[in-house]
């Protein structure tokens, strides 16, 4: 595996799993793939903590290539040949998208 970069969205708690919610997306050889994540801890825990967790368990479910619960995409920010706009417009979208399915 060779992750270059990480984006954790929005972390929530749900009090009804009692488990901390993300979606974690790792970047690995010109492709973003996007894995919704649920930790179950107390609300007590600490954020960094929290954090740390949750790329932990994304990168061991990319590790083994687990592709039941992800989304793969190209890494936009590879085409270096699009103008800076679509990039922009691109990822807006993905990230809307990718927030309304957690």
């Amino acid at each position: 595996m060779t992750t270059t970069k990480t984006r954790i969205s929005t972390i929530r708690y749900n009090p009804a799993e009692r488990a901390f919610e993300a979606c974690v997306t790792l970047f690995d050889r010109g492709e973003a793939f996007t894995y919704p994540i649920s930790l179950r801890a107390p609300i007590t825990m600490d954020y960094a903590d929290v954090s740390i967790a949750v790329v932990d368990m994304a990168q061991r479910r990319h590790t083994r290539q687990d592709s039941t619960m992800r989304a793969r995409r190209p890494d936009m920010h590879s085409f270096d040949s699009l103008p800076a706009i679509v990039h922009q417009a691109t990822n807006a979208l993905w990230d809307r998208l990718l927030r309304r399915a957690a």
